[in-house]
């Protein structure tokens, strides 16, 4: 891989699966790992140097996170892309993939467009976009040019229009595109409760619609290990959960209307086991399903569901580490490595290496400090983990190759971030 020598990262690394030490990171101008050397080096570069030997700090692949909300277009007082994915550059979040329940919704073609225009305009770090299940056939060819896949909302799911549905799954499955799931069965809800039955219930419902059309699914923001038993025993299905659903439980919910989210937090056996699940290497993703809203509508009488969390997944995941639940080894694999598999994305991105976009979170494992949502660059100021020691501090978030997020500060323009449907013309580009 040619090109030239733009920016050099002096450092600890974790490549291959472990820590080394002292390793130097040559990026050329497209923001590609040309050439990793091993060994203390002694010379002098002319290009832009940043060493990070002398506090010890450690390189890691730059974070995923498959499930965010930008909100942006007409709920921009609630996040837009330059807070969205600022956010996300200080959690060290290279990539942000945008659900598309905006308003509008992004489930035609020319919202997709005006979508990843404002995006492209405001980001800071990479992202990319799904699309939302259209009300007509019209608007289902093509979406895949500039979104990465399609998601599936209960409604969609249960009692959407049958024929446009099938429509689009039979489309998806031809082109092989990833499709997302919120699974859970509407018709099980009562009361303004969403019990585990109506999402078990909407992980079968996935199964069976895997099983008819060979649809390449994956299950977002799972809350309970019989749903990862279920369908890793009967599919061939990806699945992710959030940390609050790792961390927190409905003892949280019962104290303070503040912790809602859907799906709703479960009881403290339901929770622990997750987490069991977890560190047993049986969970694939990651993801915070960021869903910033005003302090005036989380701290209401009926509070919006979801919370910001863009800002404290990684350190929580780190925190996990110091605890022995799980390994620095498994903090990558469910936060880089895995999302850039289920994306697609990891001949470019997931690793720390040569011929790969240079895509990297510089963190303290050391440094211990308590979460301030005050201080977070998300709109959102307030969240479910706000008071909470934490352990892994990020310091620095590289996107290919330059610096968005250095000791507090952002430090790239709007609109650096690109749609990561346009990494491969990047390769195309080297000669």
């Amino acid at each position: 891989m040619c090109g030239i020598v733009a920016t050099v990262i002096i450092g600890k690394a974790f490549i291959e699966g472990r820590i080394v030490d002292n390793v130097t990171i040559e990026i050329n101008d497209l923001g590609i790992i040309t050439k990793i050397s091993k060994g203390t080096f002694k010379g002098r570069f002319k290009e832009e140097t940043f060493n990070f030997l002398k506090n010890r700090l450690l390189i890691l692949p730059g974070a995923i996170d498959i499930h965010t909300h930008m909100r942006d277009f007409k709920e921009s007082y609630k996040e837009d892309f330059y807070s969205g994915t600022s956010a996300a550059a200080a959690g060290g979040v290279t990539i942000v993939a945008d659900m598309p329940n905006t308003k509008p919704k992004t489930n035609t073609l020319p919202v997709l467009e005006m979508r990843d225009k404002v995006a492209s305009e405001k980001s800071v770090v990479d992202y990319a976009l799904y699309y939302g299940v259209p009300n007509v056939k019209r608007e289902i060819m093509g979406f895949e040019r500039k979104a990465i896949g399609v998601k599936v909302y209960p409604e969609n799911l249960f009692h959407n229009c049958r024929e446009v549905f099938e429509e689009l799954i039979k489309y998806v499955s031809s082109k092989n595109i990833l499709t997302v799931f919120h699974a859970e069965n509407p018709y099980l809800f009562k009361n303004d409760e969403r019990p585990l039955d109506a999402e078990i219930s909407g992980a079968v419902k996935v199964l069976e619609l895997h099983r008819k059309y060979r649809v390449k699914a994956h299950i977002t923001h799972v809350t309970t290990s019989y749903i990862v038993k279920l369908v890793k025993h009967k599919g061939n299905i990806t699945i992710d959960t959030c940390p609050h659903y790792l961390l927190l439980n409905k003892e949280f919910h019962l104290k303070n209307k503040y912790f809602r989210v859907n799906p709703p937090l479960r009881s403290k056996n339901v929770q622990e086991n997750l987490l069991k699940t977890l560190s047993l290497g049986k969970i694939d993703a990651i993801t915070t399903d960021h869903a910033p809203h005003s302090s005036d509508e989380k701290f209401s009488e009926k509070p919006k569901p979801g919370f910001p969390g863009l800002e404290t997944a990684l350190p929580l995941l780190l925190t996990l580490t110091v605890k022995n639940i799980i390994s620095l080894k498994d903090v990558v694999k469910l936060y880089s490595s895995n999302p850039a598999k289920i994306l697609e994305l990891h001949r470019y991105v997931g690793k720390i290496k040569e011929d790969m976009f240079a895509n990297l979170a510089v963190v303290d494992l050391s440094e211990e400090y308590t979460v301030n949502s005050k201080t977070f660059f998300s709109k959102a100021k307030h969240s479910p983990f706000n008071g909470w020691k934490v352990r892994g501090k990020v310091k620095a978030t590289f996107v290919r190759g330059k610096p968005v997020f250095i000791d507090g500060e952002i430090v790239s323009k709007k609109g650096y971030g690109i749609n990561v449907k346009k990494y491969g013309g990047v390769f195309e580009n080297v000669s």
